[in-house]
């Protein structure tokens, strides 16, 4: 039986946290459990536009199609303050501090790859 894990996602960079942070989710997806992403402040903006980790964030949330069960829900209103709120990866849902909440409390594991926020 599958858990569900949750990660809550706070800096925008393209640093070794972010790149284990979208591997982990990858690897948990692989074994079956399910992932809820919630990406707060300037982490909203990991899954807009294009480039390397967008497309990272694409791929992770096409998996669906095969079997995959991921959520990745941003910071509706941080999305408007960074300007990245048209151009999200399709899938990736405008949401608020509501999923967040969800997510933990729903999650068998929660784990915040650290960073600023």
């Amino acid at each position: 039986m599958g858990r569900t894990v949750a990660l809550l996602l706070t800096t925008a960079d393209q640093s070794e946290r972010t790149a284990t942070a979208l591997k982990l989710a990858g690897r948990l997806l692989a074994r079956g459990h399910r992932v809820t992403v919630f990406a707060h402040s300037r982490a909203a903006s990991l899954a807009a536009g294009s480039g390397q980790v967008a497309d990272a964030v694409a791929a992770l949330l096409r998996r669906g199609v095969h079997g995959g069960t991921l959520d990745w829900v941003v910071d509706a209103e941080a999305t408007r303050r960074l300007g990245v709120a048209g151009v999200l990866v399709p899938g990736v849902v405008a949401g608020g501090h509501e999923d967040l909440w969800a997510f933990v409390r729903e999650a068998d594991v929660v784990l915040g790859p650290g960073g600023d926020g």
